[in-house]
Order: C-alpha cells, then structure tokens, then sequence
C-alpha cells in the first residue's frame, strides 16, 4: 500500500506525541500512586507510633477501657482497616473489632515483628495491599506487647483513578490538538518536497526553466535553493547547446560538453582543414530574380551546406554572404579532418547538383558553386568582445584555402597538392599544375574528383 509523504509524516508526528504522552502520563501516574503511598505511610507510622506510646501505659496499668477508647479514637480515621493491640503472648487485649478480643492475632504471610517499627503491605480478610505498620511495646528494654495499625489504599487507588481519568481526558485533547497539528506540519514540510518532486519531473522531461518559490531558510529551503541553481545551471548549459549547435552538428556538442577540458576556444595553434563554398555567378543570378526569389534561392543553399557541413561532424564558421567557411578538426579534434573535409565539399557538389535539378524541374533558376580547401595550422579560437563573440580559424591556411576558392570554376572542388597528398589515395583527384595564388606565388593544385572505391 503506498502511502503519501504527508500521511506519513501526520501518523509519525501523532504516533510520537501518543507515545510521549502516555509516556509521561505513565510516568506521572505512577509518581503520584508513589507520593501517596509514602505520605500513607509516614501518617501510619505517625499514628501507630502515637498509638503505641498510649497503648504502652494502658497496657502497664491494666487500663482495658482506657485502651479500647484508645483504640477506638483511632479507628475513627476512614483509611484505617484495624487497630490491635496484643501482650507479650501475642493474644490480643485490644482490636477495632470487639468480637476478635482474646485470640491470637493471625496475619497470614506477614513478616514477624521484631525488635524494630515494621511496615509491609499485606493482604487480609479480602482486602488487597493493607499497609500495616507494627510497633513493638517495650517497657525498660523488656518487650510487652505490640499495636498494629491497618490502612486501607483505596483512597490512593481512588486518587490514581481520578487523576488517570484526567490524564485520559487531557490525552485525548492533546492527541486531538496533535494529529491537527500533526496534518498542518506534515502539510508544511510535504508541501516543499511535492514541489521539488513536481520541478524535477519537469527538469527530465526536458523543461529547464522551472523555478521554485524558496518559502523557507532550513534545510529544505537551502535544497530548493540549490534545486533552482541547477535548474538555472542546466538552462544555461542548454542553451549554450542550442546555440553551439547552430555551428556544428548535435554529435559533436554532444562530445565535447562529455569533457569540455579536451578542447581549448581561448586560442591556440590547432592542425586543421578550412573549407570555403561560393555560389558561382550569384550577383548576376541574383540581379534577375526578386527579393523573395533571392532569399529562397540562399535558404535552399545553406540549408544543404549546413546539412552536409554537420553530418560530416564540421563546424560552420561563418556565412559569407553568398558562400559559407566551414573548419574540420575544431574545436574537437579530429586526425582524419583532411578527408572529412573532403568528403563534405565533393557531397556539397553532389547536393547543389541535385538541387538544381528540382529548381530547373520547378522554373527555377539553377545554381553552382566553387569549393577550395586547404590543410594546415591555423590559430583558433574565441575573437571579439564581451558584447559579440565568435569562434573561428585565422591564419595563412585559412587565406589560401579561401583563394583557392576563388580560382575554383563551377563544380570543381581545388586543394593544394600538399592537402592531396594527406588524403592518403582515399579521394580520386587529377593535378592541374601550378596555379597563380597571388602572395603564394606558384602553386601545385589538384581537383577533387570523388572518393576511391575500396
């Protein structure tokens, strides 16, 4: 049977207050039977021993009448069950009953008295836990006779009734008081607890922008503190995700936040392969064709570069107004990034191509784009300011890669032959000699042409 938080706490909270108050009325109870059964027995031994020193003379003067008067002024206390007075016989001469006068006085299971004041609890003619204190009589260190007094408990019994039936009364108060207090505290500290349930059933089901109302300093308030710090710390880190998801593909993010420690976006000199794609013609295309038409025409485009840029685990760098720089083995590296790289531009050919095909199908303008790549070192990093930032690749690979690029025709993918030859023979290529690349002076080109059947 499952049982809420809140029950539990109200049947605990009620559970402890029954048993502590019946702990201490137990224990109040019982003190009270003590105190009267002590304060019994001093006002017995009080009586007995008043009783013995009169009894004492009576006795030594052979004063039967004086002694029964005695006796019976002393019976008159409603507590007292018997008085008795017996010679040195133990045949008694004195007893609140007349009609026991002469006999020996029997006490079944009584301890004999001795030289000193005895008080025990007895059981006699039917009546339960009879106090009775024994006083010897003695007369110039000779032992005469003895007087014994009886009292009754049923006036402690009585008192520790009255006052249980009190403590019945008050208990079933408090426990009324409690279990309403109980509910309205259980509901108090269950009420947080529901909360934090509820905010961390969101938080798994993907919804990070749940915020708990901190109602408390204690503990549970610090736990609903730390609870919206997490909450907090998550939304933040998701949209660090989403936003770095916009660069590279969700893999790669993915891998990096497993350890973020393995990568470095404050700048460092990095080994890696910089693609840059340009629509080819695009000015005069764009010039014939509405505003509209034109910013179709560039959604198709870096829909498919975006595309295949993030299945082939790249990070796109940058729009370029009609091209876009891609970058491979950054930020997560990757030692196989010149052929990632290659296998992203010849599969943007292909795309473009087929791409085309729809638009010349649909009355559209067709297109064509030019790639370059080049492999090498490169600074990456973080570039900007607080306001605006960005992650991104300088140096003089990134240059050539963006010149080879520009010499590059429609359809035709150009590497240098340096860049070629860390492709390993995976990616069939045909050299076009020594190009002009400016500041580069000379150098060896090849066209890539598709990837090697294995």
């Amino acid at each position: 049977m499952r049982l809420s938080l809140r029950l539990k706490l109200s049947l605990l909270i009620a559970s402890l207050l029954v048993v502590t108050v019946l702990l201490v009325s137990g224990f109040l109870l019982h003190a009270q039977q003590r105190r009267l059964t002590d304060e019994m027995r001093k006002r017995g031994l009080t009586i007995a021993q008043n009783l013995a020193a009169g009894a004492r003379t009576a006795l030594l003067t052979e004063d039967d009448l004086g002694l029964q008067l005695l006796i019976r002024d002393v019976a008159r206390d409603p507590d007292i069950v018997y008085v008795a007075v017996t010679d040195a016989d133990g045949k008694l001469i004195g007893h609140s009953d007349l009609a026991r006068l002469g006999r020996r006085l029997q006490r079944p299971g009584a301890v004999p008295l001795g030289d000193a004041v005895l008080v025990q609890t007895l059981s006699l003619d039917g009546r339960a836990d009879v106090i009775d204190v024994s006083v010897p009589l003695v007369f110039r260190q000779i032992r005469v006779g003895a007087a014994y007094v009886g009292f009754d408990q049923d006036g402690i019994v009585q008192a520790v009734a009255d006052a249980r039936t009190r403590a019945v009364g008050i208990t079933l108060a408090m426990l009324a008081v409690g279990v309403g207090g109980a509910a309205g505290l259980a509901a108090t500290l269950a009420r947080p607890i529901v909360r934090l349930t509820q905010g961390t059933r969101a938080v798994a089901a993907g919804d990070f922008s749940v915020a708990l109302p901190v109602t408390s300093r204690d503990e549970l308030g610090a736990l609903t503190g730390a609870f919206n710090d997490m909450t907090r710390s998550l939304r933040e880190k998701e949209m660090i995700t989403r936003a770095f998801s916009r660069y590279v593909a969700r893999e790669v993010v993915d891998e990096i936040l497993k350890d973020p420690e393995q990568i470095a976006l404050t700048g460092e000199r990095r080994d890696v392969t910089v693609l840059f794609c340009d629509i080819r013609e695009f000015t005069r295309t764009a010039a014939t064709l509405s505003p509209e038409e034109v910013v179709e025409l560039l959604n198709d485009f870096y829909g498919l570069m975006i595309e295949t840029t993030f299945k082939h685990d790249g990070t796109l760098d940058k729009f370029l107004g009609d091209g876009v720089m891609a970058v491979f083995g950054a930020p997560l590296y990757r030692p196989d990034h010149p052929l990632m790289a290659a296998q992203t531009a010849l599969a943007m050919q292909a795309g473009v191509r087929e791409l085309s095909a729809r638009r010349i199908a649909a009355g559209k303008t067709p297109l064509a784009i030019g790639i370059g790549l080049n492999a090498g070192e490169v600074v990456a990093g973080t570039v900007g300011t607080d306001a605006r930032m960005e992650y991104t690749v300088i140096g003089d690979s990134v240059n050539l890669a963006a010149r080879l690029e520009s010499r590059a025709r429609a359809g035709q993918v150009l590497v240098t032959a340096e860049t070629y030859a860390r492709l390993g023979g995976a990616v069939d290529g045909r050299p076009l000699g020594r190009l002009d690349m400016r500041d580069k002076a000379w150098l060896e080109v090849w066209e890539l042409q598709g990837v090697e059947a294995s």
